[in-house]
C-alpha cells in the first residue's frame, strides 16, 4: 500500500498556510555535525560527526520542551483527506491494525506512534541540533497534517544531551526504557551512539539514520548516509582524476583516523597512487604541527583528513604558511562541507580550494526536492526555527521521509520483523529523493548501509560559499 505521496501542490499549499503563521527565518547552510558543525552530515550526510571527540557527561539531559510538539499539525490544514486506507472503497484502517497483540510505542486506542531522537540542543553543536529537529519537525508535521499513515499519528519525543557521550548514551536508554519509543530517528553523535547498541539489541528499538557511525552491523540500526571511510575514497578518486598520484592522510587516533587509514589504503591502489604518508593527532589536541610537518616532508599532491574541524582550521593554516599547493579534502563532517566550521575558523587564504565530500544536496541547490524543502522550512516557526534552512534540517527531513515510506509499507503491522523485512526489501525497490543518496537497504551482513556515494564541494573564500564540484557517485571499486 502506497498513500504516502507528497506532491509538489501540497508543499506549496503547506507554504502558504505556515507562512501566514511565522516568520521566515534565513540562516547559514550547514552540514551533518560535529561541534555546531553546520556544513552538510555521517550525513550529509549531517555527519554530527563526534567530530571533536566528544567530550562525556553524566546523565540524562531534561527534556528541552515541546518534545510532543511533531504530532499536532503545525499549520498545514489544507483540506487534505486523512491519509489512513480507503483507498478502494474499504474501511479506513485502523492504527496497527494489521499487528498481533499489544507493541511498545503503539497505541492502537488513540491512534498514535511513539518515536523520538536525542540531539545536541545546546552546548557547542546547538546548530547542529537544531537544525536535524527542524528537518524532522518539517516532515512529521507534513505528513500528520495529511492524516498520518493507516490509522495512525505520530507523536515525538526530543532529549537535548549538549553533544556528550554519557548523556546521549543516557537519554536513548531512557528514550526505550521510559518513553517507550518504538523508533528513534538521526540521533547524532557518532562516537557515542555504539554505546547504545545494547540497548537497542535488547529491546528491539529500531535507529533509523543515526549522524553518522561506522556500520556496525547491527539488526537495528540503519545508517542512510555513506561512511567517513567510503567519503574519504571518493576524495581520493577526485585527486587521481587533477593528476595526483602521491597521496598522504592525517587522522585522529581514534575511529575517525582508522577510517582515514582504510580509505588510503583502500583507494590509493585502485587508482594506482603511492602512499607517501600516514600521520596521526591526539583527539582534541590543538598540537597537529608534528603530523603537517611529516606529511610536506613527503611532498604528497593530496592530503585526506579524518580529524574535527577545529583540527582541518589549523592544518588549512599550516599547510598554507608553509605553501603547500596540493589538494586537501575531509568527510562532510570534519570538513564542515556547506557552512562555516572549519573554513570559518581558518585564515580565508588556507581556506580558498579546501575540499569537503557532501552526503546530500547543499540547500542552496536549485532543484526540485531542495525548492520544496526549502518552502517548507521558510514557513516553519517551531522549534529549530532559526535553524531550520541550513543542511542538518535537509538531512533530517528526507531521512525522516524515508522513514515514514518504510512505515508506509509495513501495512499497519508494526512488528520489528515486518520492518526489518520490509525495509530490508528498499535494495529492489529503492526509495529516490535527489536530495539524499537512494536508499537501498538489504540484509545484514553489510546491507543497513542503505547508503553509496557522495559528492564534493569546494570552499571559494572570495565568495565565502561552497559551491559543488563534483556529482554524488560511488568510490571507484577497479
Amino acid at each position: 500500500m502506497r498513500k504516502l505521496r507528497l506532491v509538489l501542490a501540497l508543499f506549496l499549499a503547506f507554504a502558504m498556510i505556515a507562512a501566514a503563521c511565522g516568520d521566515d527565518d534565513d540562516t547559514a547552510s550547514g552540514d551533518d555535525g560535529a561541534a555546531a558543525d553546520d556544513g552538510g552530515d555521517d550525513g550529509a550526510a549531517a555527519d554530527d560527526g563526534g567530530d571533536d571527540g566528544a567530550a562525556a557527561d553524566d546523565g540524562a539531559a531534561a527534556d528541552d520542551g515541546g518534545d510532543d510538539g511533531a504530532a499536532a499539525d503545525d499549520g498545514g490544514d489544507d483540506g487534505a483527506a486523512a491519509d489512513d486506507g480507503g483507498d478502494d472503497g474499504s474501511a479506513p484502517m485502523t492504527c496497527g491494525e494489521n499487528t498481533e497483540g499489544d507493541m511498545r510505542g503503539i497505541d492502537k486506542e488513540a491512534g498514535t506512534i511513539q518515536l523520538g531522537t536525542t540531539l545536541p540542543f545546546t552546548g557547542v553543536a546547538a546548530v547542529a541540533g537544531e537544525g536535524l529537529r527542524a528537518g524532522i519537525e518539517i516532515a512529521l508535521a507534513e505528513v500528520n497534517a495529511n492524516g498520518g499513515i493507516d490509522g495512525c499519528m505520530f507523536e515525538f519525543e526530543f532529549l537535548d544531551d549538549r553533544f556528550e557521550v554519557e548523556t546521549l548514551v543516557s537519554n536513548v536508554r531512557r528514550l526505550i526504557d521510559q518513553e517507550e519509543v518504538w523508533a528513534l530517528t538521526s540521533p547524532a553523535g557518532s562516537q557515542a551512539i555504539p554505546g547504545t547498541y545494547e540497548f537497542l539489541r535488547s529491546s528491539g528499538v529500531i535507529m533509523w539514520g543515526p549522524v553518522s557511525p561506522a556500520d556496525s552491523d547491527i539488526q537495528e540500526v540503519y545508517l542512510l548516509g555513506p561512511t567517513r571511510t567510503e567519503q574519504l575514497r571518493v576524495c581520493i578518486d577526485y585527486f587521481a582524476e587533477q593528476g595526483v598520484t602521491r597521496v598522504a592522510s592525517i587522522g585522529q587516533d581514534n575511529e575517525l583516523g582508522e577510517e582515514a587509514v582504510a580509505a588510503i589504503e583502500t583507494q590509493a591502489p585502485i587508482n594506482g597512487m603511492e602512499i607517501v604518508a600516514q600521520e596521526s593527532v591526539e583527539v582534541l589536541s590543538t598540537n597537529v604541527a608534528p603530523a603537517v610537518l611529516s606529511v610536506l616532508d613527503a611532498e604528497p599532491g593530496g592530503i585526506i583528513t579524518g580529524v574535527d574541524n577545529a583540527q582541518n582550521a589549523l592544518m588549512l593554516d599550516q599547510l598554507n604558511e608553509a605553501g603547500y599547493e596540493g589538494l586537501m579534502c575531509a568527510d562532510n563532517g570534519g570538513g564542515g562541507t556547506g557552512g562555516p566550521n572549519t573554513v570559518g575558523a581558518a585564515t580565508p587564504e588556507a581556506a580558498d580550494g579546501f575540499l569537503g565530500t557532501l552526503q546530500q544536496s547543499l540547500p542552496t541547490t536549485d532543484s526540485e526536492p531542495v525548492n520544496a524543502w526549502r518552502a517548507l522550512a521558510e514557513a516553519y516557526d517551531g522549534e529549530g526555527a532559526a535553524s531550520a534552512q541550513n543542511n542538518f534540517s535537509l538531512q533530517t527531513y528526507y531521512y525522516t521521509r524515508a522513514f515514514l515510506e518504510v512505515v508506509d509499507r509495513l501495512d499497519g503491522n508494526y512488528t520489528y520483523e515486518n520492518f526489518h523485512a520490509t525495509a530490508e526489501s528498499l535494495q529492489d525497490d529503492p526509495l529516490e529523493y535527489g536530495a539524499i543518496p537512494l536508499v537501498a537497504c538489504g540484509p545484514l551482513p553489510g546491507g543497513h548501509s542503505c547508503a553509496s556515494g557522495a559528492a564534493i564541494a569546494e570552499y571559494d573564500a572570495e565568495t565565502e560559499s561552497w559551491v559543488q564540484i563534483r556529482p554524488s557517485t560511488p568510490p571507484n571499486e577497479g
